[in-house]
């Protein structure tokens, strides 16, 4: 999934996904055109706990969302993955 939240001129987007070769969920951030975060989780709880944390931080920095949030065709889980 990919979500936009902008501040005044500047845009911030969130991509969320599942790397089945890797068995992983990935987070990326981008916060800028040149500044890309990725990080990467094996449990399904440490990842929404991170996830949390990043909207209570951009909320308090004052980002908006703009828009809904973008489902993307890939990204899913080809089995179940790790709790």
């Amino acid at each position: 999934m990919l979500w936009f939240y902008s501040q005044d001129r500047r845009t911030i987007r969130i991509e969320t996904r599942y790397d089945n070769r890797a068995a992983e969920y990935v987070l990326v951030v981008h916060w800028s055109a040149d500044h890309r975060q990725e990080e990467r989780f094996a449990t399904a709880l440490l990842f929404q706990k991170r996830l949390l944390e990043l909207e209570m931080q951009v909320n308090a920095e004052g980002w908006r969302k703009d828009g809904p949030p973008l489902i993307l065709p890939d990204g899913w889980p080809d089995t179940s993955p790790n709790h």
